[in-house]
């Protein structure tokens, strides 16, 4: 019984005289920081594929911005061809714009979380 009694203590004594950091729950907010930082990785990989896919849709419209005016200036275009390019490259315009504001929004989570 007096081992038992002095066990306690022992053991009372050592989470009293502890650290105070131990203590603290820190491993909760390091694991939400943790969490925020693979955020993070992932919206890097995310920005480095949209700005990717960006070029890559500039160099299309600007392709088409191209063929169309090679092709409207020998006058090989009917009414209908000319607006169905415009089209494709309003379409084109759009979809990059789009692409601005994700790549935007992403970049500003990553200013705001790192």
């Amino acid at each position: 019984m007096k081992k038992l009694i002095f066990a306690f203590i022992l053991l009372g004594g050592l989470i009293h005289l502890s650290p105070p950091e131990v203590k603290a729950q820190t491993v909760i907010s390091s694991s939400v920081d943790a969490k925020t930082m693979e955020k993070v990785e992932k919206a890097k990989v995310k920005l480095e594929k949209y700005k990717e896919d960006y070029d890559k849709a500039i160099e299309k419209r600007q392709k088409l911005r191209e063929d169309f005016e090679k092709k409207n200036s020998s006058g090989k275009l009917s009414p209908d061809d000319i607006s169905k390019i415009t089209k494709k490259m309003d379409k084109q315009s759009k979809s990059i714009e789009k692409m601005e504001k994700k790549m935007s929004k992403l970049e500003e989570y990553i200013e705001e979380n790192t």
